[in-house]
């Protein structure tokens, strides 16, 4: 039953975080003449609000590529109570694709956020709604915190780390 609640708490900490990490910095303008670029500088977000906004489509839409993509290719995902998951397409198989459709009503408080020019973090509680399913036919309500930590990798900003601390589920009455 555990595996299909860790996707509330990382789709909650992140969006609780990046929400409030601010507005992109503003572009120069492109000098007259100069010819159109045919690819943007960088194949991902080149900022925390770009990750942020990036993370929230993703999720949104159970967008399964945008939401791998936000993480980096050596990311470390911990649960209390669970092994280590390393590297990012381990966290896309056991946690992505067993938990996204199972929750719902995503609700962060975010506690504390920064970051500089290459590394950020952030810190905070989320609850969520589980859907009704053969073993919760009332569906349940969950809550947590969270802390994860984000950083630069050459022009493109990832997910890093990632940690859940989930209290035990209540289910519907």
């Amino acid at each position: 039953m555990k595996s299909h609640l860790l996707l509330p708490g990382l789709a909650v900490l992140l969006g609780a975080w990046f929400s409030s990490a601010g507005t992109p910095p503003i572009k120069a303008p492109k000098p007259a003449g100069a010819p159109a670029a045919a690819h943007p500088a960088a194949a991902g977000p080149t900022t925390i609000a770009a990750l942020a906004q990036l993370w929230s489509e993703a999720m949104q839409q159970q967008d399964m590529a945008k939401a791998t993509a936000c993480m980096s290719k050596n990311v470390r995902f911990l649960v209390n109570g669970e092994p280590v998951m390393s590297g990012r397409d381990s966290v896309t198989t056991y946690w992505l694709k067993r938990s996204f459709s199972n929750t719902s009503n995503l609700k962060p408080t975010p506690l504390q956020m920064n970051s500089d020019a290459t590394m950020g973090y952030g810190t905070g509680y989320y609850t969520y709604d589980i859907k009704p399913m053969a073993n919760l036919p009332k569906g349940a309500t969950g809550r947590g915190s969270y802390m994860i930590a984000s950083r630069k990798e050459g022009a493109i900003w990832q997910f890093a780390y990632i940690h859940l601390a989930e209290d035990p589920i209540k289910p519907n009455k």
